[in-house]
């Protein structure tokens, strides 16, 4: 069926099944056209089963709408492309690119004709005002989400004028003189959300305060996007309506819901407060655990389905909102088709958080200058900072320190709140007073004048909760004092440790260990690096490459020492008949877990590809991910952003490169990808929260490229590890852990290829 037929029936007429038929026959057409015109799009359908039955639309493969931030996908030829449109977008942030040929834009535009004259009452022009500036058009080839709503409601629009100059200050005077010259006249408003309530709306306001006012109660005002900033004011679409109506009169007031990857069909809301699909399109709720359709009622990921695109396969994809269905057909406003609710952007991926936090203390204005006050105090004082330089060092393993580790370990081990956490747990169970001996036994000589070095400061990472803790007692138990700046995100598990410091510093026992101990939180800024980095003798940086290089910016003293943990990756290698021999199978894949889940795959240690070696590959593999779903189900919290984050990765890899040969998935908890080969340059592709690269391998050799990686960190493996240690002496460059499969988060002083003991400590030579 082509489009022009579409367009000769009703917009809102058809009935669930008279609207599934001819909306299947559409939509199974433009799959197979963009899969032959379209080589990404090929490839990334290729790359999954999609070998299922395509009858109707709503088992049709959907794309997630931020690969089009991540590649051009277009379906004609570069020269038939007459207009390009963009996503909004802050600056710095990638937006959507959408290329439309003649066809698809006439489409976009006669489909939004259709849909928009059901709701205000005819096609006819009318007068328009645009609560907007001029510049947001300056560009007429390539348009902005608000230029592309412009663009296409401008149909509706016979004389237009802009209510705001390019500085959005209102045009007062211009504006009453249209309003003036059209009375009695039907005149439509269009605007973003945010920009209608912001400028708009507060003009008004101001306005009212100084006796004028302007009457729009024959005016019809659309609007559309921009909810976000508004809920962040707790401004709801009720309270939005009612203030207009109080400073202008009006009322008639229509929300839409629509994008830049599928101008045209948007989703306009009825009198009821309803957004209404139309025959055009169609929009389904999915879970997020497998993309399963979620029933009527059930909140999900919102996919939207279009009639129109065909310059770019974007009639099927998957957004990052969060919507209900509320019902099909039953409308009381007497449309037919689905109706529904958006209840907003998904949340981005957070760890698993407990209602018992910590409150920072925030430094009071006269305790410090301009710098200090931009930071918070978790533990500790600013004055215990101002007095760092003429603070003593300690021995490695001094007596108190050593106590108060005990104390600690005892504290959070005991803790109710902190067996929820197994991060909390794991890094209390090496904090135990056997773990510090056995540390002391290995790296410390009595005979030795060792001390520590000083001030060491710490830029802790914002994906592994704990890390920080690890920094600071390495460094303490080598007898140094602290600065440790933690991520700007809110951790339970950060609340729940610096609670636990901080009980133990007011005991009469610790308290003069407190000035060695100073944790503070702080927004990426300049001027406190510079004060944190002149007072220390030891600069410790967790974050990466970028955080590397932004701390690099501010000088050290000439004699202090820098130790940075740069972005690294890790792989599993796993002997399948080893594995196969094994008689706890569960505990192989419970040691993985712990390798990879409990961290969301985000710690360095974590294996991101799996080799498998072994005859008996094809059995292993069955019962290790067997198992390992068993597991990832009963435990693991998956969130809606990280499903749509690796089927995003999925396709994105098989698009652009030519890694994959299949993806495995049953469900979201874990994709199997399938690769031909390791190598450096694939592992630039990695994910998390359960995204594995999977390879087998007949002789280690095969991945030298990745052992002589030297962001390789670690080797996790099930078998003999000899095998991969063989590999390494041949002169590899790669790998500093070679380590079992359930380890791979074992802090110890050997780390990343430091000996930390060595670092946060000078030996002094005494002859």
């Amino acid at each position: 069926m082509n489009f022009d037929e579409l367009l000769e029936i009703p917009p809102f007429s058809l009935n669930k099944d008279e609207k599934k038929k001819i909306l299947s026959r559409r939509l199974r057409y433009l799959s197979e056209f963009h899969k032959e015109h379209c080589p990404e799009y090929k490839k990334m359908l290729d790359s999954v089963d999609c070998s299922q039955d395509f009858s109707y639309y709503n088992h049709l493969p959907f794309l997630p709408v931020r690969l089009f931030k991540l590649l051009e996908l277009k379906s004609v030829a570069s020269e038939d492309i007459i207009k390009t449109m963009t996503s909004s977008g802050t600056t710095g942030q990638q937006v959507s690119k959408i290329f439309l040929d003649r066809n698809t834009a006439s489409n976009q535009q006669k489909a939004m004709v259709k849909i928009v004259s059901d709701f205000i009452g005819s096609s006819k022009r009318m007068p328009m005002v645009i609560l907007d500036c001029p510049s947001v058009l300056k560009d007429r080839y390539k348009f902005s989400a608000r230029g592309a709503a412009i663009l296409g409601f401008s149909l509706f629009g016979s004389k237009k004028i802009y209510a705001f100059d390019d500085e959005m200050n209102l045009d007062y005077e211009n504006l009453k003189l249209f309003l003036d010259e059209h009375k009695g006249e039907k005149i439509l408003f269009l605007g973003f959300t945010y920009i209608v309530w912001q400028y708009f709306y507060k003009s008004l306001q101001k306005l009212a305060s100084q006796n004028h006012s302007l009457d729009l109660s024959e005016c019809i005002l659309i609007h559309g996007g921009g909810w976000k900033k508004l809920l962040q004011e707790s401004v709801s679409h009720e309270e939005f309506k009612q203030s207009l109506n109080k400073v202008c009169k009006i009322k008639r007031v229509y929300n839409y819901y629509g994008m830049v990857e599928q101008t045209g069909c948007i989703y306009m809301e009825c009198e009821c407060g309803h957004l209404h699909s139309s025959i055009y399109s169609d929009v389904i709720t999915r879970r997020a655990s497998d993309f399963s359709e979620c029933n009527y009622g059930e909140s999900g990921i919102v996919q939207v389905l279009s009639s129109i695109p065909e310059s770019y396969p974007g009639h099927s994809l998957l957004t990052e909102d969060e919507g209900v269905i509320l019902g099909e057909d039953d409308c009381p406003c007497g449309r037919k088709g689905k109706y529904f609710e958006i209840h907003g952007r998904i949340s981005k991926a957070e760890i698993r958080g407990c209602s018992d936090t910590f409150e920072a203390k925030t430094v009071a204005e006269n305790e410090a200058d301009s710098v200090f006050n931009k930071i918070s105090v978790l533990s500790g004082s600013i004055q215990n900072i101002k007095n760092l330089p003429s603070i003593k060092v300690r021995k490695p393993f001094d007596s108190q320190i050593t106590r108060f580790c005990e104390s600690l370990s005892k504290k959070l081990m005991s803790s109710a709140v902190s067996k929820e956490y197994p991060d909390v747990f794991t890094f209390a169970f090496w904090l135990r007073k056997a773990s510090i001996a056995s540390l002391k036994k290995r790296f410390f000589n009595e005979d030795n004048l060792v001390l520590g070095r000083g001030t060491v400061f710490h830029i802790a990472p914002s994906n592994v909760p704990v890390n920080y803790a690890y920094s600071l007692f390495s460094s303490l138990i080598c007898g140094n004092a602290n600065i440790v700046r933690v991520s700007s995100k809110s951790f339970p598990q950060v609340d729940i440790i610096n609670k636990a410091i901080n009980d133990l510093l007011n005991n009469d026992e610790f308290k003069s260990l407190a000035p060695f101990i100073n944790i503070v939180r702080y927004e990426r800024d300049k001027e406190v690096n510079d004060l944190f980095s002149s007072l220390c003798n030891v600069r410790v940086v967790w974050g990466g490459n970028n955080t590397i290089s932004e701390l690099r910016q501010s000088l050290l003293p000439p004699r202090a020492k820098e130790i940075t943990f740069a972005n690294r990756y890790s792989i599993a290698v796993i002997d399948a008949d080893f594995f196969n021999n094994q008689q706890d199978k569960k505990r192989v894949a419970s040691d993985f877990y712990n390798d990879t889940y409990l961290s969301d795959q985000n710690a360095c240690t974590s294996p991101m590809a799996i080799i498998w070696t072994g005859k008996e590959v094809k059995s292993a593999k069955a019962c290790f991910w067997k198992e390992l779903s068993l597991l990832v189900k009963e435990k693991y919290n998956l969130q809606a952003i990280q499903s749509i984050d690796k089927l995003t990765l999925a396709y994105k890899t098989a698009a652009s490169t030519e890694y994959i040969d299949k993806v495995y998935k049953q469900d979201n908890y874990i994709y199997r990808v399938e690769v031909n080969r390791i190598d450096p340059n694939l592992m630039t592709y990695k994910g998390n929260s359960g995204y594995f690269f999977e390879v087998e391998c007949n002789d280690l050799n095969e991945i030298e490229q990745v052992l002589n990686d030297n962001v390789c960190q670690s080797v996790a493996y099930l078998g003999d590890s000899k095998k991969i240690s063989e590999v390494l002496l041949q002169g590899l460059k790669g790998v500093d852990r070679i380590v079992k499969i359930g380890h791979t988060l074992d802090f110890d002083f050997f780390w990343d290829g430091y000996n930390l003991f060595e670092e946060f400590t000078r030996t002094v030579d005494l002859k």
